[in-house]
């Protein structure tokens, strides 16, 4: 109008949405109530819950949850942390590593339960392998969970990086820290892979597997959080769940992105054949 004195920039209509909403029908009946009944629970936790009940869902409302459940918590709970990856070349490194995951509070059949996880991670693709462990670290259960976790890539990293393997060494007399050094090496040859070590008490040279103990844990927790109960009825049922949990968490997956899943590719096509037998 004539009689407006408002600067033409001020007399734009308000930009209103473009596209429906994707989370309005899943807002208040489902993401809500998760949010209540497990406060701790990672964005990524949600989307995945989300998209095993409603598999069509696509994966790239992320962002929009991401902001959503932001905004949310803003009002009504803590936020949570930003995690930035590291860049590796393709094929070149895989690394193992042993975990603690006493404070997941895992029970079978009402008796708590001593274990860790055995860990392997390759650096570029981001494929892991994770291994129910009882007991303590140990060279038997390094070399099962090792020769198990490349299977699915089809290869193997061309470097193994591991700890100083100390804790498996730990209380052996020195014939036997020979043998298992020995033993190390044979394995590695078996596979081509070459071995490389940290520094004793320099754990964060192994930072790729170390930071992705926190996020496979913090996963694990998301999913016992949403499961409602941490008591399983056998051993063996816990540690389908745990592969179930891994098995989301990879490029592999369907839920995957992506980038993700075009590294892995590239990452099959750089990684040495596995051997015919293990």
């Amino acid at each position: 109008m004539e009689d407006d004195s408002r600067p033409p920039s001020q007399k734009k209509a308000p930009r209103g949405r473009r596209r429906s909403d994707p989370l309005a029908p899943y807002w208040d009946a489902e993401i809500i109530p998760i949010l209540k009944a497990a406060p701790g629970i990672r964005v990524i936790g949600v989307l995945d819950e989300l998209r095993r009940r409603h598999p069509d869902l696509k994966a790239n409302i992320r962002r929009t949850l991401e902001r959503r459940i932001h905004a949310w918590r803003v009002l009504n709970g803590p936020e949570q942390d930003v995690i930035f990856r590291q860049e590796h070349e393709r094929g070149r490194l895989g690394l193992s590593d042993f975990t603690d995951t006493s404070a997941l509070g895992v029970a079978i059949a009402g008796e708590a339960l001593d274990h860790r996880l055995y860990h392997f991670g390759l650096a570029f693709s981001g494929f892991e392998h994770a291994h129910v462990v009882l007991g303590g670290e140990s060279f038997v259960a390094l070399a099962e969970g090792l020769q198990n976790a490349p299977w699915p890539l089809g290869g193997v990293p061309r470097e193994h990086r591991s700890d100083s393997l100390s804790a498996s060494f730990r209380n052996l007399a020195a014939d036997e820290r020979e043998d298992q050094t020995q033993r190390y090496a044979a394995l590695m040859g078996h596979y081509g892979m070459t071995s490389t070590r940290n520094n004793a008490g320099i754990a964060h040279e192994n930072g790729s597997i170390e930071s992705a103990h926190g996020h496979l844990k913090r996963a694990l927790e998301d999913a016992l959080l949403l499961r409602g109960t941490r008591d399983f009825a056998s051993l063996d049922a816990y540690r389908a769940f745990v592969d179930e949990i891994v098995g989301r968490r990879n490029p592999t997956s369907s839920s995957g992105s992506r980038s993700r899943r075009r590294r892995w590719r590239h990452c099959r096509k750089a990684a040495r054949p596995t051997s015919r037998r293990r």
